[in-house]
């Protein structure tokens, strides 16, 4: 077993979102994303992976392939490997973001 506080990857930046490594193994990977009001995530996405996202801390707004939806402390949210996110904290206090990145099996 490994453990670790998350508490601690919530580290914030006032000139950009910062991203911190929980933990790094084979097929996963865990890491928070800290945002102070006002910074945003550019859309993209993660071809081959599933995203698993906890908001930790904090309240935004995701967009996902052009929807739009507010999140609050407390919600989770899947992404599949070809939708495409983006998230930016309107709010006014810094928000956390945990995010669970595991690796789909291959296709034959």
């Amino acid at each position: 077993m490994e453990k670790k506080s998350a508490v601690t990857a919530q580290e914030f930046n006032e000139e950009r979102f910062t991203k911190v490594t929980v933990f790094k193994k084979d097929n996963s990977t865990m890491f928070v994303l800290n945002f102070m009001p006002g910074q945003k995530l550019p859309e993209h996405n993660h071809p081959g992976h599933e995203l698993y996202l906890h908001v930790a801390r904090g309240t935004g707004r995701f967009t996902v392939d052009d929807e739009t939806s507010g999140v609050a402390e407390g919600d989770v949210i899947h992404i599949g490997s070809e939708e495409k996110i983006s998230f930016e904290n309107d709010g006014t206090e810094p928000a956390s973001i945990y995010v669970t990145m595991t690796r789909l099996p291959k296709q034959h």
